[in-house]
């Protein structure tokens, strides 16, 4: 009688472990690569010319300055020996005046600039998101992984290039 019912919770193991498998075999997997999306998707050459048209007059504004202050400089050390004490000294708090009004400047056209980069960013990163999201609904995906984050995937896993070409449809 103990035979039998080591037979039979064996063979009940051996069961459960093969229908435990076959459901694991059954899970269809994936994995994406999002930089390697970012920089083919067409959206990526969109947001760098929507950014650089939105801050070009202001770029501009910060170099013109930036080449006040340099010819300031440059007549300082040029000329200061022939240009009487009141005349450098005027020259020197102008000088400073410029800079100080190019570092406030600078460091709020570099905050916008951080800002509005992360702001579309998270708008690419959202239609990404839809991308994946549909190309899983549609061929059935149970799981699809950041390959970034894992150790090791088959080529074959990686989906990257048909997200690309889901995004490329928008």
């Amino acid at each position: 009688m103990k035979r039998f019912f080591k037979v039979v919770s064996l063979a009940v193991t051996l069961v459960s472990v093969s229908y435990l498998n076959a459901a694991q075999a059954a899970q269809k997997i994936a994995v994406v690569y999002p930089s390697k999306i970012m920089q083919e998707s067409p959206q990526r050459e969109k947001i760098i010319k929507k950014l650089e048209s939105e801050f070009k007059g202001r770029y501009q504004a910060l170099q013109a300055l930036e080449n006040e202050i340099k010819k300031l400089d440059e007549t300082l050390k040029r000329d200061a020996e022939l240009m009487g004490k009141d005349k450098v000294t005027d020259m020197k708090r102008q000088a400073e005046g410029k800079l100080s009004e190019y570092n406030l400047k600078r460091k709020a056209f570099e905050e916008d600039n951080r800002r509005r980069q992360v702001e579309e960013q998270q708008k690419a990163v959202a239609v990404l998101r839809d991308a994946i999201d549909k190309i899983a609904a549609k061929e059935g995906y149970d799981i699809i992984l950041n390959g970034e984050q894992i150790v090791f995937a088959k080529p074959a896993l990686d989906i990257s290039d048909r997200v690309v070409k889901e995004i490329s449809k928008k």
